[in-house]
C-alpha cells in the first residue's frame, strides 16, 4: 500500500460508520467480518488491516475529512476493536485471482 493510501481506506470505515450511534464490540465484529466477506468492503481484509495499524500509529486527526457523530477518541478506539476482530478471523480466505 502507498504510504498515503491508508487515509482513504480509513475514511471508507469512517463513512461506514456514519449512522452507527454506538461504536462497540457488536459493530466491530460485523464490520470486520463484513470485510473478510468483502462485503462493501471490497479492497479486502489484508487492506483495512494494514490501513488500521498505519491510522493508529499516525498522530494527526483521522475523523477531519469526513463529517461524523463520532469522536477522534472514539473512532480510534472503535478501529483498535476493529483490528483486533479482524486479526482474530485469520486465516482469510483467498479471492481468486
Amino acid at each position: 500500500m502507498a504510504s498515503d493510501d491508508w487515509k482513504g481506506i480509513i475514511n471508507q470505515i469512517l463513512y461506514g460508520l456514519m449512522f452507527t450511534p454506538q461504536l462497540d464490540d457488536d459493530n466491530a465484529g460485523q464490520m470486520a467480518t463484513a470485510m473478510v466477506e468483502r462485503r462493501y468492503f471490497g479492497a479486502g481484509p489484508d487492506a483495512y488491516a494494514d490501513a488500521i495499524v498505519q491510522a493508529l500509529r499516525y498522530d494527526g486527526p483521522l475523523t477531519d475529512e469526513i463529517e461524523t457523530p463520532h469522536s477522534e477518541a472514539g473512532f480510534r478506539d472503535f478501529l483498535g476493536r476493529l483490528g483486533t476482530r479482524l486479526e482474530a478471523l485469520r486465516p482469510w480466505p483467498q479471492t481468486p485471482a
